[in-house]
């Protein structure tokens, strides 16, 4: 069933409806600490926060946000009798879609970017910083857009139940086929296709003068692949569920990918290691101030620091 906005309705988690939900709250905290540790750490350490770190930045965001709004909801979903205006509903269904969506769009553009450096030797955050900028902001929109206008032709409605969580569903078998396209594989294969590119690449070359700069970007790569491929396990079930329509989902299913979904989400604040090398810079410079702060720093490994020569005719830095 559709909801209309400002009619009120009970819109309280049933007793099995907020056991579950208890589950997803405690993994919830759990990533609350994790993502307050990150962005404390990043603050303290003074990482630089130029725009070639817009896209990582932009993914770890959408889990704040996403985050930020799971407590709300529960704040007003736990209490069963709890009555509000529909309005919840829409910004529970679709505030969740949205993000999830974007979070995998963050993940190809800084994919992208990157393939865009080791590939064809282009930073494009300094050559491009408008149209970077640009990208950011139209990119949000129009997945915006397409969620307005299927909503307003009623190609998708949001479904609510008694005591249950709001959800989407789909009215036009077009609509689900392109938001399944566009919205979930698209970005993927794209990842997928340069992060496959990449690799070839830096395996091809014999250049001895940029050997080293190689192996670099070959550890970039691996780390992304790693990242990606525990990303995707977590996240994609859930966001492919709901594009086929999760209300004809089983219940355990159903509860098996929020579950997971939630995981990813929470320990993101550690997973992002792999992501971009500043935020396996914050988590290390903590690591060593610990160290040092309880004198363990003589049973630590000392790794010298390396400079890497660059020849003349390299003109990128990957982050």
């Amino acid at each position: 069933m559709s909801v209309e906005f400002g009619v009120n309705n009970t819109i309280g988690w049933t007793s099995v409806t907020l056991s579950e939900n208890n589950i997803l709250l405690s993994i919830v905290i759990i990533g609350i600490l994790l993502h307050s540790s990150l962005w404390f750490q990043l603050f303290f350490h003074k990482i630089s926060f130029n725009l070639s770190f817009i896209f990582s930045l932009g993914y770890v965001l959408t889990d704040v946000l996403l985050i930020c709004s799971y407590l709300v909801q529960y704040g007003i979903r736990s209490h069963e009798l709890t009555s509000t205006s529909r309005v919840s509903c829409y910004f529970q269904a679709y505030f969740m879609f949205y993000f999830n969506i974007l979070e995998s769009v963050c993940l190809t553009c800084l994919n992208v970017a990157r393939y865009c450096q080791i590939v064809r030797n282009r930073n494009v955050y300094s050559l491009y910083p408008h149209q970077i900028i640009l990208i950011s902001i139209i990119i949000p929109l129009l997945i915006l857009i397409n969620m307005i206008i299927q909503q307003n032709f009623g190609w998708c409605v949001v479904i609510e139940k008694a005591g249950l969580s709001c959800s989407l569903g789909y009215t036009n078998i077009a609509v689900r086929v392109w938001n399944i396209i566009f919205m979930f594989f698209l970005p993927i294969m794209i990842s997928f296709c340069t992060s496959i590119r990449c690799v070839f690449f830096v395996k091809e070359t014999q250049n001895q003068q940029v050997i080293i700069r190689r192996n670099h970007h070959r550890r970039l790569i691996y780390r992304f692949i790693i990242f990606y491929t525990i990303w995707l396990i977590l996240w994609g079930p859930f966001m492919l569920v709901t594009h086929l329509d999760i209300e004809t989902v089983n219940d355990q299913i159903n509860l098996a990918v929020k579950i997971c979904s939630t995981i990813e989400m929470s320990i993101d604040g550690i997973l992002v290691y792999f992501l971009d090398k500043r935020f396996e810079m914050a988590w290390k410079k903590s690591y060593f101030l610990i160290i040092r702060k309880l004198g363990l720093e003589k049973n630590a490994r000392v790794h010298p620091r390396i400079e890497f020569p660059l020849t003349t005719n390299i003109k990128t830095v990957s982050p």
